[in-house]
């Protein structure tokens, strides 16, 4: 039971990874701290934190306003005295190819995954400096590790994280603080849903649960882990494309085309209709 009396802060914990990693930390009777934008969903994780012998206190924080999170971090500190995890997990995603994707999907992309994350991992070093002690997850992805098409503001978003966390890795070591990166492929959560990513996982091929990810945290959480990859899919994917990115990149184009999208979504009147094809037959 090593989060035993301890104390973790959870980001994005209202719904899908984060809430089970809280609800797996509960288990062994620490005390969670509960952060994302909806209050009655976190109260709702709370009532189940405490049912399994946890303590959640629930702060209701957006991660891309750094007064929020700053109040966020001061609050958790004052009352619990140590932050012995932080589990900085929010994020989101919209899909589609960069020339059809609205300007505020990719707004909120980055001021989530890219933005928000930082400024969390920006409070959560101060605290952790100070205690000289702790260790920060940060949730990035298999995305933040290889290129997918129609993917690619996500991407971009993911492997940002991924080189702010192994760049500060190096900052933070003196201080006896860890940072991991978490990289799950296809997890089964509503990021997928239609006004998210707006895919249909249930074709996808190799999934997790979030239960399964969150056993995946826990078992990384105090060691010297570096990256966390969930499942073997994601491992395969990860090393294949180090070595054979190429061939990698022909099997993802291959799977992007057989995606299967929900149906029925409002497509948006193109803004540059007025714009001549060059190379079109007259």
């Amino acid at each position: 039971m090593k989060l035993k009396d301890k104390t973790i802060l959870i980001t994005g914990a209202s719904s899908g990874i984060g809430k089970a990693v809280a609800l797996r930390s509960a288990q062994d009777g620490a005390t969670v701290i509960l952060a994302s934008r909806s209050e009655n969903k976190l109260n709702d994780v709370k009532s189940e934190i405490e049912k399994k012998g946890g303590r959640g206190v629930v702060i209701p924080t957006d991660v891309t306003k750094s007064d929020e999170v700053k109040n966020l971090f001061l609050k958790a500190s004052k009352d619990n005295g140590v932050i012995d995890v932080v589990f900085n997990n929010a994020g989101l995603g919209f899909i589609s190819n960069i020339w059809e994707m609205k300007a505020e999907e990719i707004e909120k992309i980055i001021d989530v995954n890219v933005k928000g994350m930082i400024l969390v991992a920006k409070y959560a070093a101060e605290i952790m400096v100070r205690q000289q002690y702790g260790h920060m997850i940060m949730t990035s992805s298999l995305a933040g590790l290889i290129t997918v098409p129609q993917w690619a503001v996500y991407v971009g978003s993911k492997w940002a994280i991924t080189g702010f966390a192994d760049s500060i890795r190096h900052e933070l070591r003196p201080y006896t603080v860890k940072v991991s990166t978490l990289h799950p492929g296809g997890v089964r959560t509503d990021f997928f849903a239609e006004d998210k990513a707006n895919i249909d996982i249930s074709k996808m091929g190799d999934t997790v649960s979030p239960e399964e990810v969150a056993e995946a945290v826990y078992e990384a959480i105090f060691t010297n882990q570096k990256k966390i990859l969930i499942p073997k899919m994601a491992k395969s994917y990860s090393f294949l494309y180090k070595y054979f990115p190429a061939a990698v990149d022909k099997m993802l184009e291959k799977q992007v085309q057989e995606i299967e999208y929900h149906e029925n979504l409002p497509e948006d009147e193109p803004e540059f209709s007025y714009v001549k094809c060059v190379k079109c037959d007259s």
